[in-house]
């Protein structure tokens, strides 16, 4: 598995077969132990691509299919983005951008299309709720000593009117990696060194699509 950081630019060198698209290098690193997790390898198949935020998969997927001519051999696709606010609209806007492109975007969240290359799309948490890579850490750790007390944590800041963050999992996750024995601040931090329970029903369906890519 290789990791590059693209930061929304099109010129993209192509290292393997299989592509994997996220948000950004806190996604690069989670995503990076979840494939080492869910092919029981390191993962050299498959290259995940850092387009530097949600509004950069056109240009990336463009710069996909151009460097796709010197490698025809590219057989799958796979994108991931946050759900935030409205997981249907997200989906939209990523197939929007595959098809302008000249791409086949999938029927539907956590599928592949036909065509080749494959291209999958995988709205996060779970392609119907609200949310970000963060929902499914709190919920992979959900009934863990350390979730209770940063449950406990955000609804005492809620009973005093102290919360001021609207993304009320990412405070979780703050909260829970502060509690680890090497305290760190992002969620893919935390990945890399085991915090998040990847064999979670939490991860399944996203766990499952990486799979599907790697197929």
């Amino acid at each position: 598995m290789s990791a590059t950081g693209r930061a929304g630019l099109s010129k993209i060198e192509l290292t393997a077969d299989r592509l994997l698209l996220v948000e950004g290098k806190d996604e690069v690193n989670l995503l990076g132990r979840l494939v080492k997790d869910c092919l029981k390898d390191d993962g050299q198949d498959i290259q995940i691509l850092d387009v530097g935020s949600k509004n950069n998969f056109r240009p990336n997927l463009l710069g996909i299919k151009v460097a796709a001519q010197a490698r025809p051999t590219l057989r799958s696709v796979g994108v991931i983005r946050d759900a935030d606010d409205n997981a249907e609209s997200s989906f939209v806007s990523v197939c929007n951008s595959v098809r302008s492109v000249g791409y086949e975007p999938p029927a539907a969240h956590a599928t592949f299309s036909n065509d080749t290359p494959a291209i999958g799309v995988f709205i996060v948490p779970d392609g119907s709720q609200s949310g970000a890579i963060e929902t499914l850490c709190r919920r992979s750790v959900e009934g863990e000593d350390a979730a209770q007390c940063a449950d406990e944590y955000i609804e005492c800041l809620k009973n005093r009117n102290a919360l001021r963050s609207r993304n009320h999992d990412k405070t979780f996750a703050h909260a829970y990696l502060a509690a680890k024995r090497n305290p760190v601040a992002r969620v893919g931090e935390g990945a890399q060194q085991g915090v998040w329970n990847f064999q979670s029903p939490a991860f399944a369906a996203l766990s499952q699509f990486v799979r599907d890519l790697a197929s």
